[in-house]
């Protein structure tokens, strides 16, 4: 497969709303659209379907912002997605079929009982200090600094940061911050590591690294990390499967529970990956637009050359569906409104969707979307969606 039958979804997203883009955007998607019938067509469809989702939700999303922010950090590679998107990104082929998006509420989304209509928000993260103390964290619990041996703890704004006192402790102490379903929440560890961790996402982390010869973190879900450089100390991110080695860098992991594949997408710098099970020496390792992904039954490791923005979107309040199937999106779903998923027929699972929209859109707009494009249906009932023909 060429790279000239992939284009960024990003692009595609701020050509279709009539933003400016470079002189290097735009001959790369003159290039693409020159191609063939079937980029037109392809654009086209793009457009109708990226236009009602934007009339459900009143107002445009804002991808220049990451999408800027990514390329800035990968000049040096600008040539390998100038020419082809970002490698990877997008793979363009009719056989997505034609999906059509209609304004109004549509009838594949049937409201079961009352309590139907419900947002995400609910942002009471748990933080578990090193001597079992646990602090609840919610909208009231702002602008507070907590006391903890030799470290003091800011809470701000949906932030945690540690900073370092001035009298050192021998022992390493470690805190643990449990984000629940339709949350998010930032921590900036003592060395100026900031970490964007995802909803029903949790991290273990020692709360000083004086007399460490690492910097060691525990990641259970998905998290973004912009790990300050330190060539002294590497920075590792341990998963149940993984770990990933760093100096200083900006990368993602993925690593649910209810996923089949780890991923670790990175955005600037180097990491080097050790499956856990091999040799602790031996990092595969990946450059900036490359994806490790291991799948944890079979143990197969793959790295793939791929567009970044749609893995790191999440973290600006994106959901971006690049021809994924609907379990994959809907367990996305899931854990943003926190609500379980029953399918009707295990194959209503493969049916395929994409585009850009706003996480803080209301379930029911969400599902109403996700039914007109696939044909299918959807009955809520508190927490509990059932996917239908």
């Amino acid at each position: 497969m060429s790279e000239s039958e992939f284009i960024n979804v990003s692009l595609l997203y701020r050509k279709m709303t009539g933003e400016l883009l470079s002189t290097e955007e735009q001959k790369a998607f003159d290039v693409w659209y020159a191609v063939s019938k079937e980029h037109r067509l392809y654009y086209k469809r793009f457009c109708r379907q990226q236009e009602k989702i934007m009339e459900r939700q009143c107002s445009r999303v804002d991808v220049r912002k990451g999408y800027a922010s990514i390329r800035g950090k990968r000049r040096r590679y600008m040539n390998r997605w100038t020419w082809g998107g970002i490698a990877a990104s997008l793979l363009l082929s009719v056989t997505l079929g034609t999906v059509y998006w209609q304004n109004g509420r549509t009838k594949n989304v049937q409201e079961v009982n009352s309590g139907f209509r419900f947002s995400p928000g609910h942002k009471n993260v748990i933080l578990s200090l090193g001597g079992g103390q646990k602090i609840v964290i919610d909208s009231t619990f702002s602008e507070k600094t907590v006391g903890q041996d030799c470290v003091a703890i800011q809470v701000e704004n949906g932030v945690l940061r540690y900073r370092q006192n001035t009298v050192i402790t021998e022992a390493p102490v470690f805190n643990e911050l449990v984000v629940p379903p339709s949350g998010e929440y930032i921590v900036e560890l003592v060395d100026g590591t900031k970490i964007y961790l995802n909803s029903d996402s949790r991290l273990r982390y020692p709360t000083s690294f004086t007399g460490m010869n690492e910097r060691r973190v525990f990641l259970e879900g998905e998290a973004y990390f912009v790990v300050y450089r330190d060539e002294k100390r590497p920075f590792i991110v341990e998963t149940l499967q993984e770990e990933v080695k760093v100096f200083g860098t900006e990368f993602n992991v993925m690593a649910y529970r209810d996923e089949d594949v780890v991923q670790t997408t990175l955005v600037k710098g180097s990491v080097g990956i050790n499956v856990k099970g091999e040799r602790k020496d031996v990092f595969r390792r990946i450059v900036p637009g490359e994806q490790f992904r291991l799948h944890k039954q079979s143990g197969e490791v793959r790295i793939e050359t791929v567009d970044v923005f749609p893995y790191v979107a999440w973290k600006d309040g994106l959901f971006v569906a690049r021809n994924d199937d609907l379990e994959s999106i809907m367990r996305k779903v899931a854990r943003w409104y926190d609500v379980e998923v029953f399918y009707q027929n295990q194959g209503l699972k493969e049916k395929r969707f994409f585009g850009i929209m706003k996480k803080q859109t209301c379930l029911d707009e969400v599902l109403e979307i996700i039914a007109k494009a696939g044909d299918v249906q959807f009955n809520v009932s508190g927490r509990t969606v059932i996917v239908k023909e």
